[in-house]
């Protein structure tokens, strides 16, 4: 009997010491606390959905939902020219709604970026825009003292070595043709371009206060934290922006620090502020409700991007 109580207490005790050790970065609790108070405070904020999907306007996974190739979609690229794009209007008025924060998608699944990158052909600088509209971004809410996010789709339909998984477009459960899709595809060099993208992102454009990665699936023909290598991009991430703010998506919920707040989707709140609380928490309402007619009266190619108001 006493054999066995040493057993289980060396077991548990070994147990604690493995848990213990489920952290990718020193950070006290304080230190932690600290740098989530903005968060914790401001919770008022934009989330800008914006990218070649705006044209079809058939929701930003119609490459998926369609099945469309890269071919198929390239009339997007070729047309993409938003001649009303005016972010200095759109952070005066998310300012005097309450907004805090806004966070805009820099690249989402179908690849484009929003972004001058120097790792693809793939950007709004070769459209007919002809230049970087993250930096004017950027520029224009940090001159209005919001605070910055940034989206990033960790999937990428259009580049070459992305995998064939069962998200993809061109997914198939037929294995023999799934092999022959993936045969010259190099998830290897899709994590490089990966990695190098988040460091431009958060290099090149000052401070960051928030980035949303996204997203995994583990599981039979997923995708998941050894596709991405998670764990040495967020060291990368911290590094670089030791502030930054990461959600929940890169898989590696194991650890303690692996995220700072997590993202569900596909619900909502039962009720909203009302009365007085309501105009604390949204500030002023005709102002958000200004922001939401504003843009939906964009240009053709701008109006069907979507906008959501985060209250966290």
């Amino acid at each position: 009997m006493k054999k066995t109580f040493v057993f289980i207490l060396m077991v548990l005790l070994s147990h604690n010491t493995v848990f213990s050790q489920e952290k990718i970065w020193n950070e006290t609790d304080a230190q932690k606390e600290q740098r989530l108070k903005w968060w914790t405070d401001d919770r008022f904020g934009m989330f800008i959905h914006w990218g070649l999907y705006a044209l079809p306007a058939r929701h930003e996974w119609v490459k998926n939902q369609e099945r469309l190739t890269n071919e198929d979609y390239q009339k997007y690229f070729d047309n993409f020219n938003p001649d009303l794009y005016n972010p200095r209007e759109w952070a005066k008025m998310a300012k005097a709604a309450g907004m805090k924060y806004a966070v805009i998608t820099t690249k989402h699944h179908e690849g484009f970026c929003l972004f001058d990158s120097k790792f693809t052909d793939y950007k709004v600088p070769n459209t007919a825009i002809g230049k970087d509209l993250l930096k004017e971004w950027v520029d224009a809410f940090r001159a209005e003292g919001l605070k910055i996010g940034f989206y990033y789709s960790l999937i990428d339909w259009h580049h070459p070595d992305f995998t064939v998984d069962r998200c993809h477009p061109q997914r198939t459960d037929d294995k023999a043709k799934l092999a022959e899709l993936n045969k010259n595809r190099d998830m290897s060099k899709y994590r490089e371009y990966l990695h190098n993208q988040v460091r431009e992102l958060l290099t090149n454009y000052g401070k960051v206060d928030m980035l949303w990665l996204d997203f995994s699936y583990p599981g039979e023909n997923g995708k998941g934290h050894k596709d991405w290598d998670s764990e040495k991009l967020i060291k990368m991430v911290r590094e670089l922006q030791p502030g930054i703010l990461v959600n929940d998506r890169l898989d590696l919920k194991e650890y303690e620090d692996g995220w700072d707040f997590t993202t569900p989707e596909q619900y909502k709140v039962s009720k909203w502020p009302e009365g007085k609380s309501a105009k604390s928490a949204l500030g002023n309402l005709s102002d958000f409700q200004r922001i939401v007619g504003l843009l939906s009266r964009r240009s053709h190619l701008e109006r069907h991007q979507t906008i959501a108001c985060i209250v966290n």
